[in-house]
């Protein structure tokens, strides 16, 4: 049986920001879990993408995976960490996190399956974003692409990218 997923998100960070510094700190994990609309996340496992928020979109930051429960992993000194660093390398922008997670009322993702999942997230957010805070899964990054499809250089794709990664359903 597959894993059905979907995102959710985004979800707005607080953090400190003053003169000396921008920061998350534990604090800001708390109050993030206050909030009503994340509740149902607590105890779920599934991946997240600490991102920062600018006019025009997202850019991906840091990629994790949640194995206990998002609750338990997110805000981490280590996460907080990465989060921080991106802060201070980001030039501007809202914290922000997505969630893949399991639809419903399932919690679990099979091992197997959350270490693939965050191997392949982090690639696709690396080609986003090369100053991704990630050490894990960065290094071996493929060294082919298809033109329009796969770690494609930015441009519109052609006619028979755009079928193909439609035959596909990519």
């Amino acid at each position: 049986m597959a894993t059905d997923l979907h995102i959710e998100g985004p979800f707005e960070i607080t953090f400190e920001s003053n003169a000396a510094a921008k920061r998350v700190r534990p604090a800001d994990g708390a109050e993030f879990w206050s909030y009503e609309d994340v509740q149902h996340l607590r105890q779920k496992q599934g991946c997240y993408v600490f991102a920062m928020q600018l006019a025009k979109g997202y850019t991906p930051w840091y990629v994790g995976k949640a194995s206990k429960g998002f609750y338990q992993e997110i805000f981490e000194g280590h996460k907080r960490n990465h989060y921080n660093d991106a802060l201070f390398r980001a030039p501007r922008g809202t914290p922000v996190m997505f969630f893949v997670t399991p639809i419903g009322n399932r919690r679990k993702v099979p091992a197997a399956e959350l270490n693939h999942m965050e191997k392949e997230l982090t690639q696709f957010a690396l080609k986003k974003n090369p100053e991704l805070c990630n050490v894990q899964n960065t290094k071996n990054t493929p060294k082919w692409t298809i033109k329009g499809v796969i770690r494609a250089s930015r441009g519109k794709p052609t006619k028979a990218a755009s079928a193909f990664k439609k035959m596909m359903k990519m």
